[in-house]
């Protein structure tokens, strides 16, 4: 079962795709709790598209463009369903609007298909409980503008893999999700990271999870002067993760807000 939601019953997650767990594949868990209901999968005009969706009902499209008819698909029986999409498939764009966002409930591995950006992602898929980034390729993404922005259900979010090291954009990221169990940022290369605007503002990281992120990209060569907003995310006294904030703060010169020692 994944992804349970307040008021909502689990339902068995129906196929893994018709690419299995291809560890190319982007796949995604959503929910439908009706009978005859349509997920689109929204994109932005950006990038080339040539890619085969699989929507784990048996029923497979191929998609050539940002606006392809076929991006959107009905499941006539509710339940939970895991989307696999293999090919090229450049950027998906929920952009808090819509419907289909209120559906999507994980994301279960990234892939590698030909990512050209994040930005806007994810941002308002509220029902969304877990954010793994697993195996991927993202060597092309230079933003994660709001990736999943204001999802106040997701409390994991795993983003070990990703390929940071040319983003430069970390505006409202990981903004307005509340209160998290666990926050995998600490392997993410920060060094290109110009706009930090509001990263995790309004989001609490586990102790150990900021530790861990603030200890790390003191040993990077970040970007100076930035002002890093971290929510009331709190660190642990007296050890490495305190010297690695003081560190940013004396020598990179950030202003660095959070909730202060734990």
């Amino acid at each position: 079962m994944i992804g349970a939601n307040i008021g909502v019953p689990q339902l068995a997650v129906r196929g893994t795709g018709g690419s299995g767990l291809d560890p190319d594949a982007f796949r995604m868990t959503v929910r439908t709790t009706g009978a005859a209901e349509t997920f689109t999968i929204p994109c932005q005009n950006l990038g080339t598209f040539n890619a085969a969706v699989d929507w784990g009902d048996g029923s497979t499209s191929t998609i050539t463009a940002y606006n392809d008819a076929d991006l959107a698909h009905e499941y006539a029986v509710a339940g939970d369903y895991r989307i696999s999409i293999t090919g090229t498939f450049p950027n998906i764009y929920f952009f808090n609007t819509g419907t289909s966002k209120n559906k999507v409930i994980s994301v279960d591995n990234l892939g590698a298909v030909g990512w050209e950006t994040f930005d806007y992602a994810f941002w308002g898929c509220s029902n969304m409980t877990s954010f793994t980034a697993g195996t991927c390729d993202t060597t092309g993404i230079d933003s994660l503008r709001n990736l999943v922005r204001d999802n106040a259900n997701l409390v994991d979010f795993d983003g070990r893999g990703m390929d940071t090291s040319a983003v430069t954009n970390m505006s409202r990221a990981l903004l307005g999700l509340g209160v998290m169990n666990t926050c995998k940022i600490s392997e993410w290369n920060v060094e290109a990271v110009t706009a930090w605007n509001f990263t995790v503002q309004d989001t609490t990281i586990p102790t150990a999870d900021y530790d861990a992120a603030l200890i790390a990209w003191a040993a990077q060569d970040v970007v100076d002067s930035q002002s890093v907003h971290f929510g009331s995310s709190t660190y642990t006294s007296g050890g490495a993760a305190e010297a690695a904030r003081t560190s940013l703060i004396n020598d990179d010169l950030w202003i660095i807000t959070d909730g202060g020692a734990a």
